[in-house]
């Protein structure tokens, strides 16, 4: 915990002293009163010190004033009585690597990128391992966007790409660009295919495709193939960027989707009832 900025060795210290502790809310009763401060509380959270307790590292962080004022108010009939927590979702995989980078200059958690390419939809190659003049797809998080006007007054973008190892700049062209404006943003992550060509010296890519990657799926099981075309028109009417994954039970066949790509939405699989067997975000 030495390596927490402005984190008090005295705390440390009591901390290490006095554990284990059963839960956190076993911690927060037995914290004396100067160290109940959010201030000293949070980055332990943060860095999943608690994660044994409870994963959910936003609902500790939402929770934690409650259960300061819940702790004094019972004093030591806490341990006897029920705290009611309050939900709330998670940090992103992705949130909780850049908050630990942030507080000990170290990520703890496994790169998002590294997340993403276990369960990859393409095969990605490394920036490091890129030759001139070849096609390639990355799976990059995309650092810093910059868009500008053309002589023609069209919009393109050039990017500063990395894969948790390299950098690289992108250029996407006007063409290119009207087709993905609406989803490319500064910290997200993105398969990117297009050429690699050398400028100064320095390796970079001119985009041709970009898809945006994301952990979650969309699955769909079905008995076999009598609704296909049902199910394309339904999953047309819910464009997103979660790829979809149908599981043919007859055949014990499972595909993902090469034409489809789908948003998070209750109503989609509702609309699916009655033809699928099952339908799950996950």
């Amino acid at each position: 915990m030495k390596a927490i900025k402005g984190m008090p060795r005295d705390f440390s210290y009591w901390i290490i002293e006095n554990r284990p502790f059963s839960s956190i809310e076993d911690f927060i009763t037995r914290l004396p009163k100067n160290y109940k401060k959010l201030s000293l509380l949070s980055p332990l959270v943060e860095l999943g010190l608690f994660d044994d307790f409870d994963k959910n590292r936003q609902k500790i962080l939402v929770n934690l004033p409650n259960l300061f004022v819940f702790v004094e108010e019972l004093g030591g009939l806490f341990a006897d009585a029920s705290y009611s927590w309050t939900e709330a979702d998670d940090f992103s995989e992705a949130e909780k690597f850049y908050k630990e980078q942030e507080l000990i200059g170290v990520g703890i958690s496994a790169h998002p990128i590294q997340t993403l390419a276990k369960q990859a939809l393409y095969p990605a190659t490394p920036i490091a391992t890129l030759t001139e003049g070849s096609q390639a797809t990355l799976l990059v998080e995309v650092q810093k966007l910059k868009v500008i006007r053309t002589k023609k007054g069209e919009s393109m973008a050039f990017l500063q790409v990395h894969d948790s190892k390299s950098r690289m700049d992108v250029t996407v062209f006007s063409d290119q660009y009207r087709k993905f404006a609406s989803i490319l943003s500064e910290g997200k992550f993105y398969y990117i295919n297009g050429k690699v060509q050398s400028r100064d010296g320095r390796l970079q890519m001119i985009a041709q495709d970009l898809k945006e990657a994301v952990a979650e799926r969309f699955w769909i099981q079905v008995k076999n193939h009598d609704y296909d075309k049902e199910i394309s028109t339904i999953l047309e009417q819910y464009k997103g960027s979660i790829p979809v994954i149908i599981r043919y039970v007859e055949e014990e066949k499972t595909i993902v989707s090469s034409r489809h790509f789908v948003r998070k939405d209750s109503t989609l699989q509702e609309k699916l009832e009655g033809i699928a067997m099952k339908t799950i975000y996950r």
